[in-house]
């Protein structure tokens, strides 16, 4: 009995930890502070987004157009395992979005459901990839949906500000 107990004591000492899979929140919550984003391809900032970390950890939320008429915020945060977003749309309605492919350098999200949508056909956003590029940069491209077929794309390529 002893020598069971004295090899495991001597097996937990020699073990390395187990490493815990970061969550995929962090992607997001590295993006704390403000970025300039360029959303008409002339490699000129065009609108800044800003990213705060909120409820003690446990959500991020990115500021879109902060002080306009068209100000929107979307709010990542984790639902048990899963990554979610619900976008607080100019447009009205608010689409939450799941992460459906998580890999250190992209997030791509899809509509799980959507509050406040006038009818069927009404435009709203419907997708968005995140790409986490090597030199620090972001690019956020979101697809929208109008009439039941896919609408304009939003490409926000973003540079943190300095």
């Amino acid at each position: 009995m002893l020598a069971t107990i004295l090899i495991a004591a001597t097996l937990a000492q020699n073990s390395s930890p187990v490493a815990e899979t970061p969550s995929p929140l962090e992607q997001f919550k590295a993006l704390k502070g403000v970025w300039d984003a360029d959303i008409d391809g002339d490699a000129k900032p065009d609108t800044t987004i800003e990213y705060r970390i909120v409820g003690a950890g446990s959500a991020v939320v990115e500021t879109l157009f902060g002080g306009t008429d068209h100000e929107m915020v979307t709010v990542y945060h984790m639902n048990g395992k899963e990554l979610m977003c619900t976008h607080y749309c100019a447009a009205g309605n608010q689409p939450r979005l799941v992460a459906k492919r998580i890999s250190k350098d992209s997030v791509v999200f899809e509509m799980k459901d959507i509050t406040n949508l006038a009818n069927d056909k009404a435009t709203h956003m419907h997708a968005a990839t995140f790409t986490f590029n090597a030199d620090g940069t972001v690019r956020a491209v979101w697809q929208s949906m109008s009439d039941g077929k896919p609408g304009h794309t939003a490409d926000f390529r973003m540079k943190r500000r300095n």
